[in-house]
C-alpha cells in the first residue's frame, strides 16, 4: 500500500506541479492522493486524518503554507509537512519549521531532495504505526487479564514495564528485576495473579502485535520479525504458525 499525499497549493500553475511530482514518484511508494487549491478544505481534510503526509506548494499570492499549518497544528505532528517554495525565503521557511514542517524546499526542487524529505516523511510515518499497533497489541493483551482491585496496581506496572521494554525482548528474567523479584517467585506470583505464566502472556501479546502489524499492509514478515527480536525469520514464522495455525506470509495475505 502506498503512502498517500494531500497536495495543498496557493493556486495557479496546477499543472505543471502536479505533473513534476507525479514524474518523480513513479516507482515509488507514495502517491498523489488528493489536490486542493482551497486552504479551508486542506484543513478539513488534515483533520480527517485520510492522508499520510502533506505537500504545501506555497507561492504568491496565496502563501498558504504557514496558514494551513497553524490552522492544522496539532495534526501535522502526526501528518509529515513538506513546504516547496517558490523561492528562498528565510522568514517564511523558519515560520514553517516553527509550525511543524519537516522540510522547507526551494524551487526548482532536485528530484532527489524531494524523495530525501518524502524517505524522511516515510519513517516517521513508519515509526508511528510501529509505536500505534504496539500499543493498541498491549491494551488488548491487558484488557483480558483478571481484572480485581488486587490485581489493579500490578497491571498498571506491567503495562509500564512492557512500554518501556518496547524496543527489547522482554524475557522473564527482566520482568522479574523489574518487579524486585526473583526469577522464580515472579513466575509464581504472576501465575498466582493471572493463572498464566508471564512467558505464556508475552508471547500472546507478543503474536497480537505481530498479527497487527502485518494485517496492516505495511510490514514484511522479515521486518516484522526483526521488531519482535526473533532469531531468525524462520523461527518466527514456526512460533506464529503454532500460534494461529497459520505462517505469517498467507495472514499478510
Amino acid at each position: 500500500m502506498k503512502l498517500q499525499i494531500l497536495v495543498a497549493d496557493s493556486g495557479g500553475r496546477t499543472e505543471r506541479h502536479l505533473n513534476v511530482l507525479r514524474t518523480v514518484l513513479t516507482d515509488t511508494e507514495y502517491e498523489i492522493a488528493k489536490y486542493t487549491a482551497d486552504l479551508q478544505e486542506a484543513v478539513t481534510l488534515l483533520h480527517a486524518r485520510k492522508y499520510d503526509i502533506l505537500v504545501c506548494i506555497n507561492r504568491s499570492p496565496g502563501f498558504i503554507a504557514a496558514r494551513l499549518l497553524r490552522l492544522a497544528r496539532g495534526i501535522t505532528g502526526q501528518i509529515p509537512a513538506i513546504v516547496i517554495s517558490e523561492s528562498e525565503d528565510s522568514q517564511r521557511m523558519r515560520e514553517c519549521f516553527l509550525l511543524g514542517a519537516i522540510d522547507f524546499l526551494s524551487e526548482p526542487v532536485p528530484s532527489e531532495d524531494l524523495m530525501l524529505a518524502l524517505s524522511r516523511a516515510g519513517s516517521m510515518i513508519h515509526a508511528q504505526r510501529i509505536d500505534a499497533e504496539y500499543q493498541s497489541a498491549l491494551e488488548e493483551s491487558l484488557s483480558e487479564l483478571p481484572h480485581t482491585e488486587q490485581n489493579a496496581p500490578v497491571i498498571a506496572k506491567l503495562e509500564d514495564f512492557l512500554k518501556k521494554t518496547a524496543d527489547q525482548t522482554a524475557t522473564v528474567e527482566i520482568a522479574a528485576d523489574y518487579f524486585g523479584f526473583n526469577r522464580d517467585y515472579f513466575g509464581r506470583y504472576f501465575k498466582a495473579k493471572f493463572g498464566m505464566t508471564f512467558g505464556d502472556f508475552y508471547k500472546g501479546f507478543q503474536m497480537r502485535y505481530a498479527m497487527r502489524l502485518l494485517e496492516s499492509g505495511q510490514f514484511k514478515v522479515l521486518e516484522v520479525s526483526r521488531l519482535l527480536g526473533f532469531s531468525t525469520p524462520d523461527y518466527f514464522t514456526r512460533v506464529f504458525k503454532k500460534h494461529t495455525g497459520i505462517t505469517p506470509s498467507a495472514y499478510r495475505k
